[in-house]
C-alpha cells in the first residue's frame, strides 16, 4: 500500500506517530494490505502506551517505559523495533548510555535505579521466547511501582510483543533515518539491521532526537480530536471492564479471554477486546477462522503457554476444528490450511525463522491479505502470551 493513500486514510494517526517517534513507520504499508491489521495497530499502540498522557508525564517515568520497550525488543531479536524503541526512549528523555548498557547487563549493573532495573528485568523476561520471567522479578516490579504504573509498564512490553512479532516476521525495511540513528547509538552494542536493511540503503546523517519539550507536545493538540474520533469508532460498543468485556467477547467469539480479568486500565481492556473482536470476525477474515485459530494454537504450543493454548483450542473448536485437529493432527486439512500452519510454525520463534523456502510456499498458496492477517493474529497471540506470562 503506497504511503500517499495511507496518509489520506490515516493522516491524524500518522501526525501523532511522527510526533511520538519521528517517522511514519514503513510497517503501515504492509498492515493495510489487510485493513484490520492497520486498525489493530492504531487501536493497540496508543491505548497500551496511554498516549498522549504518557508524553505529558502521567504514569510511570516515560524514559523507563522507553527503556523497557527497547529491552523487550532486543530480547525478542527484532532489530526493526529495537531501532524504533531507541528513538522512542531518547525522545522520552533516556540517555544514550542507558540504551548501550542494557545489552549484556548483569543483576548488579550500574547506572540504573532499583525501580528501573525491575522494569528492565521484567521486559527482558517477557521478551524472551521461551520466557524467563521469575516470580521474584514480578514482585520487584510491583514493589517498585504503584499498581497502576506497574500495569502500564507491562502493557507497554506486551504491545511490543505484537510489534516485535509482526515486524520481525514480515521483515519490514527500516526507514533510513531510523537506520542511521540506530547504527550510531546502538550499533556498537552489536545491533545490526539484518533483514530490515533498506534496499537500496541510502547514506543519511543521523539526527539525534531531543527529549520531549512541552511546547513541542502541544503540536499534538490539533490532531487529537480526529484520533479520538477514530478510536471511539473502532471501539464502539466494547465494554471497558471485567466481567462485562468477557461476556461481550464470548457472545462474539465463543471465548471470554479471562486474561482481561487481570487488567484494570479501562482503555487497554477496551482496546484489546475490540482488537480480538475484529480479528475473529468471520466477515473480516480472508484466511478463514478455523485455519487462523489452529495457527494460533501452533504459536501457543511453541511458546509453551498452556493458558493461551486453551484459549486457542476454544476458538478453533468454535470455528469448526475437529478433536483430532485440536490435538495436532493435520490429516484431512486442505493445502491452504496446512500452508498456514507451516507458516505459523516458522513465525512462532523469536526471531522468526522465515526462510526463502517458507516465503515461497506461503506466497504460492496464500494471498497477500491472508499472509498479513495470519501474521497479525500470531502477533496478537504474542501480546496475549506476554500478558499471560506476567499475570498467570
Amino acid at each position: 500500500m503506497d504511503m500517499v493513500t495511507l496518509q489520506r486514510r490515516y493522516g491524524a494517526q500518522f501526525a501523532m506517530v511522527r510526533k511520538v517517534l519521528g517517522v511514519a513507520p514503513n510497517a503501515a504499508a504492509y498492515l493495510e494490505i489487510w485493513p484490520i491489521g492497520m486498525r489493530t495497530y492504531n487501536v493497540l499502540v496508543p491505548n497500551f502506551l496511554n498516549l498522549p498522557f504518557l508524553l505529558f508525564g502521567f504514569g510511570p517515568p516515560k524514559a523507563t517505559v522507553g527503556l523497557a520497550m527497547y529491552t523487550a525488543s532486543r530480547a525478542a531479536g527484532c532489530a526493526y523495533c529495537a531501532s524504533h524503541c531507541c528513538a522512542f526512549a531518547l525522545r522520552r528523555g533516556a540517555d544514550e548510555g542507558d540504551l548501550v548498557r542494557i545489552v549484556g547487563r548483569g543483576p548488579a549493573s550500574g547506572g540504573y535505579s532499583s525501580a528501573e532495573r525491575s522494569a528492565l528485568d521484567v521486559a527482558e523476561g517477557l521478551g524472551r521466547v521461551p520466557g524467563s520471567l521469575t516470580p521474584a522479578q514480578r514482585d520487584a516490579l510491583r514493589d517498585s511501582f504503584s499498581p497502576a504504573d506497574a500495569e502500564w509498564l507491562v502493557l507497554a512490553v506486551a504491545v511490543m510483543g505484537f510489534l516485535n512479532k509482526f515486524n520481525d516476521t514480515v521483515g519490514i525495511p527500516l526507514e533510513e533515518s531510523m537506520l542511521a540513528l540506530a547504527d550510531e547509538v546502538i550499533g556498537p552494542t552489536g545491533w545490526t539491521a539484518g533483514k530490515h536493511l533498506p534496499i537500496p540503503a541510502a547514506t543519511v546523517t543521523p539526527t539525534k532526537p531531543q527529549p520531549d519539550r512541552f511546547v513541542d507536545l502541544l503540536g499534538l493538540l490539533p490532531v487529537l480530536p480526529s484520533v479520538i474520533r477514530a478510536d471511539k469508532h473502532w471501539t464502539s460498543g466494547v465494554p471497558h471492564s471485567w466481567p462485562a468485556v468477557g461476556i461481550h467477547l464470548r457472545q462474539r467469539t465463543g471465548h471470554d479471554f479471562p486474561i482481561l480479568a487481570h487488567l484494570s486500565h479501562g482503555r487497554a481492556i477496551r482496546a484489546l477486546a475490540a482488537v480480538l473482536g475484529a480479528n475473529t470476525d468471520p466477515k473480516q477474515s480472508r484466511l478463514g477462522l478455523r485455519a487462523k485459530h489452529l495457527a494460533g494454537l501452533v504459536y501457543a504450543n511453541a511458546v509453551e503457554d498452556e493458558a493461551l493454548a486453551k484459549s486457542a483450542r476454544n476458538l478453533a473448536e468454535y470455528a469448526g476444528a475437529t478433536t483430532s485437529q485440536l490435538a495436532g493432527s493435520r490429516a484431512g486439512l486442505d493445502v491452504h490450511t496446512d500452508t498456514a500452519l507451516a507458516y505459523a510454525e516458522a513465525a512462532s520463534s523469536s526471531p522468526a525463522q522465515i526462510t526463502p523456502e517458507v516465503v515461497a510456499a506461503a506466497t504460492k498458496k496464500l494471498a497477500p491479505p491472508e499472509i498479513i492477517e495470519l501474521t497479525v493474529w500470531i502477533s496478537v497471540m504474542q501480546l496475549l502470551h506476554r500478558l499471560h506470562a506476567f499475570y498467570e
